[in-house]
């Protein structure tokens, strides 16, 4: 039994007609599909159990950066795992490591070192961004004081928007470690929203868990615009 999927990602190749489709479950398996665009059909290439922390096997993340063609997983428990996607869109492993008393929510794909992109792999409960080099080894680590329920990053405009359960969405810098702003949310519960970037990074995008999508204005901080779902349900998930 592979579960229930926990993240989903798509996989595109800028000199390949073909596209993929990987996703991870909550046992901690990692499948890819691939596309043919001609026919319009997925067919499962790879579907392999991923080993995940010792206190949690689901995938809790995954990024894909298209310019390296690298796909990154991480587990709700000290796990990360860095592939490349060959041309027949298999993965190969790049580098696979724990992080003790890690939980990430969250992992991105950041600026471009010699040998590929750094890492970035948001934990939830301890707070802490870790930097990783494409061996795995720990660059730097960056100490928010927050539980992290969600996180994305741009790496042209250097900056960071974090989903602070308890507060609202928490915007930084990638290359400093002080919050510049707080865009508050208001909510009834502690529990995790997918945030993201809109217009560029002018816009900023939250869910909230009574029914409704928040936008701000990155520049004054204000709301502006309020999306009613129609239900006073969670809005976890969000794309834009």
């Amino acid at each position: 039994d592979r579960g229930i999927t926990t993240a989903i990602v798509w996989l595109t190749k800028p000199d390949d007609d073909d596209d993929g489709l990987a996703y991870g479950t909550e046992h901690g398996f990692l499948c890819i599909w691939k596309r043919n665009k001609n026919e319009h059909t997925f067919n499962e290439i790879y579907c392999n159990r991923l080993t995940g922390g010792k206190d949690g096997q689901e995938i809790s993340a995954m990024a894909y950066d298209n310019s390296s063609g690298q796909l990154a997983v991480v587990h709700r428990a000290e796990a990360v795992h860095r592939f490349v996607i060959d041309g027949g869109m298999s993965p190969r492993t790049i580098s696979s490591i724990t992080i003790r008393d890690h939980w990430p929510q969250a992992v991105a794909f950041g600026q471009v070192g010699v040998r590929g992109p750094e890492l970035w792999t948001f934990g939830r409960e301890d707070g802490v961004i870790y930097i990783l080099n494409d061996e795995g080894k720990i660059l730097k680590a960056k100490t928010t004081g927050a539980v992290i329920g969600h996180a994305v990053l741009s790496t042209k405009d250097d900056a960071i928007i974090l989903d602070d359960v308890s507060q609202g969405i928490a915007l930084y810098k990638l290359s400093g470690t002080e919050r510049i702003r707080t865009f508050q949310v208001p909510h009834n519960e502690r529990r995790s929203r997918n945030v993201a970037f809109h217009d560029g990074t002018s816009t900023i995008v939250i869910g909230s868990d009574h029914g409704r999508v928040y936008e701000f204005d990155r520049r004054t901080g204000q709301i502006s615009d309020i999306i009613d779902i129609g239900v006073r349900e969670r809005v976890q998930s969000i794309a834009v």
